[in-house]
């Protein structure tokens, strides 16, 4: 009786082997085909505004980056929180004036490496694949680089994309 039940375990332990993997196989396709597909350059549209702009994206970079002429930073009566007023400018040079509450503070390296710039960082929702993302973005003069906005890991990881170098501009810019 033994031997013939450990003649049935080495017989199923194989096939059970084999469907379980063709099982795990079938969801990883299926989590595959429900991840927003962007390219390395695409257009983003900017939370409750009609700013759209292109990004570059950056695996390198750890937070987006929004490039914006800051207005005012205010603080609260009581001190405990911080204000900023930016003013962002779309691709075809319109203008819309921002407010949100700052989040932290946060030291970027300057472009060279000397030193180091502080910069606001806000919560902002980016809509990028047709997809709306929430994410912390720092406030920065960008205007000698070519990309407006940079999205950075965090964009990524929240909206779960992933990239094809070989691509630009594979959705059209805005929320689905």
């Amino acid at each position: 009786q033994t031997m013939k039940l450990q003649n049935i375990i080495v017989w199923m332990l194989p096939w059970m082997f084999i469907l379980s993997f063709g099982a795990s196989g079938a969801q990883s396709d299926e989590k595959k085909e429900t991840r927003p597909v962007i390219g390395w350059i695409e257009y983003v549209a900017l939370e409750g505004t009609d700013i759209v702009v292109k990004a570059r994206i950056d695996t390198g970079a750890g937070p987006a980056s929004v490039h914006a002429e800051i207005v005012e930073i205010t603080k609260s009566k009581d001190g405990a929180t911080e204000k900023v007023v930016f003013r962002v400018v779309d691709k075809d040079g319109n203008k819309k004036t921002m407010q949100r509450t700052i989040v932290e503070w946060i030291n970027i390296k300057k472009k060279g490496g000397d030193g180091y710039i502080k910069r606001p960082v806000i919560k902002l929702d980016f809509c990028l694949g047709g997809k709306q993302v929430e994410a912390r973005a720092n406030l920065a003069d960008r205007s000698d680089f070519l990309y407006p906005v940079l999205i950075g890991r965090n964009v990524l990881k929240a909206g779960d994309y992933m990239i094809d170098p070989e691509k630009t501009f594979t959705h059209e810019p805005g929320c689905k």
